[in-house]
């Protein structure tokens, strides 16, 4: 595969390249980062060797946090606003909260929502464990492919995909709030969230981030799975 092809698959993780630049990730890099020889997952993850990886991989990319908030985004794509209202009517509290946020982010990524936020991060995760030692390039790229063929099948740009990734980290932020008043209030600051602004100016403005030279539709010479996943069922 070409370097500008595995620069493409690569920056599907690279709003956490963003969020991780001042520790020294590099958005070309396979196992991102330049200066480190192993990154301890145990604490934050949960994954302490190669079987966990690819189990959380496994699970995390199809039904992942994105999973909780399809139904919503799929339904304020296809009803009418009458519709729309209703169904907000019907909801529980907390459920509502949810819906409402929906309905104010849909327009910037679209129906596939926050799934950008879960491929971005098992992005993040099949590069670490590459560095790690667990995975090699070539296991890397196959993984890669596939978090390529649902990012595409979902969106239709850089921008709707970093939308659903940031929009998605919003979410994540935010739960936790037993209260509906609580998580509402919550979800609305999230727009000015330092670190959230910090990370869409990082994506927008660095140079590093190359996104320019990466169309969205730029052909992809996707590899067969190797020999060493074999028994790693899923596609």
């Amino acid at each position: 595969m070409e370097d500008l092809q595995q620069r493409w698959l690569f920056a599907l993780s690279a709003p956490m390249v963003a969020v991780n630049r001042h520790a020294g990730a590099d958005y070309a890099l396979a196992s991102l980062y330049p200066d480190n020889e192993f990154v301890d997952l145990k604490e934050s993850w949960d994954i302490a060797e190669r079987a966990d990886l690819l189990a959380m991989i496994q699970r995390m990319t199809d039904d992942g946090h994105a999973r909780e908030l399809s139904s919503a985004y799929w339904e304020h794509a296809r009803l009418l606003p009458s519709q729309w209202q209703a169904l907000l009517d019907s909801l529980q509290p907390a459920q509502r909260v949810a819906y409402e946020f929906v309905a104010e982010t849909s327009m910037v990524c679209g129906a596939a929502g926050i799934r950008a936020w879960d491929l971005g991060r098992m992005s993040f995760l099949a590069r670490i464990g590459q560095l790690n030692g667990w995975l090699n390039l070539e296991e890397n790229l196959w993984l890669h492919s596939r978090f390529s063929l649902r990012a595409r099948y979902y969106y239709q740009s850089w921008h709707s995909y970093m939308a659903g990734f940031v929009i998605g980290r919003a979410y994540w932020n935010c739960l936790g709030h037993e209260e509906a008043k609580e998580q509402s209030l919550s979800l609305s600051r999230q727009g000015s969230e330092p670190a959230h602004r910090a990370m869409v100016r990082e994506l927008a403005l660095s140079p590093a981030a190359g996104f320019d030279e990466l169309p969205w539709d730029m052909e992809l010479e996707l590899p067969e799975k190797p020999e060493s996943l074999e028994a790693f069922d899923w596609s």
